[in-house]
C-alpha cells in the first residue's frame, strides 16, 4: 500500500484549495543521512552507561541498559517510531564493542520489552536493510532533483517497510502536511483577494511556496507546470482574465507565466496550446447555441439525427465521444472555462 507521501511526491503537483489538489513538500524532503529524526531522548545516556561498564560483567551493563531503555522508551515503545530509535542506541553499544554489540542489545531489548523484542529486533533489521540501500546509492541520491530523490527514497522505506513506513517517518509525513495545509491557507486567501493586481498574486504565490519548499523545489514545480496550474485556477485570477479582450489576455498570461520563472520556449509553447484552447472553446460554445436551438424546435428521432449531424459538423471523428458525454449528462463546454488551464 502506497502512502499518502509518495503518492503526493510523485504526483508532482503543488494545486491546492479550490483548484483541487496536489500535494506539497517539505523544504529538506528526506534525510539521507539516517535517523537523525529518530534520536533518542537521551543520547548521551546510553554513552555513559557503556562506557562505565566497559571490561565490567555484561549480565550488569545488559541489566543497566535494559533499565535505561524501559525509562526512556518504554512508555510507547509499541509504536514502530519510538521503536526505531532503538537503532541509535545499538549505534552507540557497536561503536563500544563491535564483535558483541549485536548480542549485548538483543539481551538487553529482551529483557526489557520480552514480549516486543521480535518486533523490535526485525524493525532494526529492517533499518539496517534500509540504510545500507542509502549508503550504497548515497552519490546517486544526492544528484537527484529533490521531488525524484523524494519518490525514491519513500518507494524504498514502504518496500522494506509497508504500512509501518508511515508510522516511522511520522514527523516528516508531519511536516509535509502541516506545509499543504499552510499553502491551501494561503492560496484560500489570495483566491478570494479580487482587489489584488494579478502581479501581486503571482508575487505573493511564489514568495508563499519559496518560504514553505525553498527555492529549488518551487523552480521544479514551476518546471512541472505545477505553479502555473495553481495560479490560474485561482477564481481571484480567472475573473480578471475573463474580462479582458483575448489579446489582451494572452499577453497577460504570458507575462505571468514569465514572472513565475517559465522560460521563454516554455511561454511560447504554452502559448500556442492556449489558442488550441481558445479555438476548441469557441466552436463548442457555437455548437452549444445551435443544440440549445434545434431542442427548442425539435423532438424525438428528427432531434436526434440533428443532434448527431450537428455534432458531426462541430467534432467530426470526436462526435462520438461527445454524444456518449452527453448521454451520461456531462456537457464539457458547459464546465468553467480556465484560461491558461483548460
Amino acid at each position: 500500500m502506497k502512502s499518502k507521501m509518495l503518492f503526493a511526491i510523485v504526483s508532482v503537483s503543488l494545486v491546492v484549495g479550490a483548484a483541487g489538489a496536489y500535494l506539497a513538500l517539505p523544504q529538506s524532503p528526506v534525510n539521507l543521512s539516517g535517523l537523525a529524526e529518530h534520536q533518542g531522548p537521551d543520547p548521551g545516556a546510553s554513552a555513559a552507561i557503556i562506557a562505565k561498564q566497559e571490561n565490567q560483567d555484561p549480565s550488569r551493563l545488559i541489566m543497566e541498559l535494559a533499565v535505561h531503555y524501559l525509562e526512556h522508551y518504554g512508555e510507547t515503545i509499541s509504536e514502530p517510531a519510538t521503536q526505531a530509535r532503538l537503532y541509535n542506541e545499538r549505534r552507540a553499544l557497536l561503536e563500544r564493542y563491535p564483535s558483541s554489540g549485536h548480542e549485548l542489545f538483543e539481551d538487553a531489548i529482551t529483557t526489557a520489552f520480552p514480549e516486543l523484542a521480535g518486533q523490535i529486533l526485525t524493525l532494526i533489521a529492517n533499518l539496517d536493510r534500509y540504510h545500507d540501500w542509502l549508503d550504497n546509492h548515497e552519490f546517486r541520491l544526492q544528484s537527484l532533483p529533490a521531488l525524484e530523490r523524494s519518490a525514491e527514497v519513500w518507494q524504498q522505506r514502504e518496500a522494506i517497510f509497508g504500512t509501518l513506513a508511515s508510522e516511522i517517518w511520522a514527523e516528516e509525513q508531519n511536516a509535509v502536511e502541516e506545509q499543504s495545509e499552510a499553502f491551501q491557507q494561503e492560496l484560500a486567501r489570495l483566491d478570494q483577494s479580487g482587489e489584488l493586481q494579478l502581479t501581486e498574486l503571482t508575487y505573493q504565490l511564489q514568495s508563499t511556496a519559496d518560504e514553505l519548499y525553498g527555492n529549488d523545489l518551487t523552480r521544479q514545480f514551476v518546471g512541472s507546470g505545477a505553479m502555473g496550474h495553481a495560479l490560474f485556477s485561482m477564481n481571484s485570477v480567472q475573473s480578471q482574465l475573463a474580462s479582458m479582450p483575448a489579446d489582451q489576455r494572452q499577453q497577460t498570461i504570458d507575462a505571468l507565466r514569465q514572472q513565475l520563472g517559465y522560460s521563454s520556449d516554455a511561454i511560447e509553447r504554452l502559448a500556442e496550446q492556449d489558442q488550441a484552447r481558445e479555438e476548441k472553446w469557441q466552436n463548442g460554445r457555437a455548437y452549444s447555441e445551435e443544440r440549445e436551438a434545434l431542442r427548442q424546435r425539435l423532438s424525438g428521432e428528427a432531434l436526434d439525427a440533428a443532434l448527431s449531424n450537428l455534432r458531426e459538423e462541430h467534432f467530426g471523428i470526436a462526435a462520438p465521444t461527445i454524444a456518449k458525454e452527453e448521454e451520461q449528462g456531462f456537457y464539457r463546454f458547459e464546465r468553467p472555462r480556465q484560461y491558461g488551464v483548460n
